[in-house]
């Protein structure tokens, strides 16, 4: 990864053009190191398509309008490095150019549609915290498009791979019932090629985050309190039973849950239990950081 230099009280913003949700992280350099602002959200679901794979005006519709608040927000914090990053949504659909067309002219700023690959490795960089410098890795970021998985140490990824198997987009599947989506999925992950002492498995992204909001029960979300929250498999299995016989109502009363995400938690956690019993995997530690603080690690001095 190319390091790209910045002088001292440079500002950044960097837009997660994500299937669920588009998420703004904004930065300014003291001259060693980013001093981030809490991320802001909106949920979009871009990622619900017509069965032929297009965008639908619907959910294009509601992307510019998050755009047109985003670049609102970028222009009060005086970003002058603007960033978009396009995921699966928008790489695997045929008129996702067009999307982006209209987002340019609402939201101007250098727009990047990224590999399943480079979303694996960026969401790599960006969460692991090595305790142990010689021990190896692996971050699993359950999107709402697709789930990503990369492996590495403190020096280099050396596996990644996207997996066509996200919250939205399994979220059907799921409602077939119960063991719907591991059977989907349990035989779609590919084995690991850990090279050297394994340390943990790291879950990133909306799902793993929710997850560990609501098993902290969080009045309101606290990205401090979900930085290195452990959850075992169990855990997340009792969530799941409890939220899959809920209400959308009920649903909405559970502390941690955000509205934007109730109706795909469960399709999302039963896409890290299907991993987990493939790799035989007791607990995940949560991390906040991911692909955004990834990508914004390019901009420093060297």
């Amino acid at each position: 990864m190319e390091q790209c230099i910045v002088e001292q009280g440079s500002r950044i913003g960097i837009v997660d053009l994500g299937s669920n949700s588009f998420r703004v992280l904004l930065g300014t350099y003291d001259g060693s190191q980013w001093q981030n602002e809490p991320k802001q959200l909106w949920t979009t679901q871009l990622g619900k398509r017509h069965s032929n794979g297009l965008l639908t005006e619907g959910a294009m519709e509601r992307g510019v309008q998050a755009l047109k608040e985003i670049v609102e927000i970028l222009t009060d914090y005086g970003a002058t490095i603007r960033i978009g990053l396009a995921t699966s949504a928008i790489r695997e659909s045929g008129n996702g150019k067009d999307f982006l067309e209209k987002a340019k002219q609402v939201c101007p700023m250098e727009y990047r549609v990224l590999s399943g690959e480079e979303e694996a490795t960026y969401g790599f960089i960006g969460a692991t915290v090595y305790e142990n410098p010689d021990f190896h890795y692996a971050t699993i970021d359950v999107g709402g498009g697709s789930t990503e998985i990369a492996l590495g140490d403190a020096n280099h990824v050396y596996f990644t791979k996207s997996y066509p198997a996200g919250a939205v987009r399994m979220q059907d599947i799921s409602s077939e019932g119960p063991q719907r989506v591991w059977e989907e999925t349990v035989r779609m992950w590919d084995e690991l090629p850990i090279e050297g002492t394994f340390g943990e498995f790291i879950g990133i992204g909306g799902t793993a985050t929710s997850l560990a909001a609501i098993d902290l029960q969080m009045e309101s979300y606290d990205p401090r309190r979900i930085q290195g929250h452990r959850m075992d498999r169990g855990t997340i299995e009792a969530m799941i039973l409890q939220l899959r016989y809920m209400s959308r109502e009920e649903r909405l009363e559970v502390k941690g849950l955000q509205p934007g995400r109730v109706d795909i938690i469960v399709p999302g956690a039963e896409i890290i239990t299907s991993l987990m019993d493939t790799y035989q995997i007791g607990s995940i530690v949560v991390s906040e950081a991911d692909g955004l603080e990834g990508w914004q690690a390019q901009y420093g001095a060297k």
